[in-house]
């Protein structure tokens, strides 16, 4: 792989106003790949653009 993400987790809140936004997204692209990342909005999108970089490993 040339970027893999792996058990990407987010949440937001706390109780009763607790949303999971991302529950353990992982993917991988290879070299010379396109990727398209497409939802609803508030579905995680940004959100996984911006993750915590640990999650994310360059190849």
């Amino acid at each position: 792989m040339y970027v893999e993400v792996s058990d990407v987790k987010k949440s937001y809140g706390e109780g009763g106003s607790f949303i999971q936004v991302l529950n353990g997204v992982s993917v991988g692209i290879e070299k010379g790949d396109m990727c398209v990342i497409q939802g609803t909005s508030g579905s995680g999108k940004s959100t996984l653009l911006v993750s915590d970089r640990q999650s994310v490993k360059y190849g």
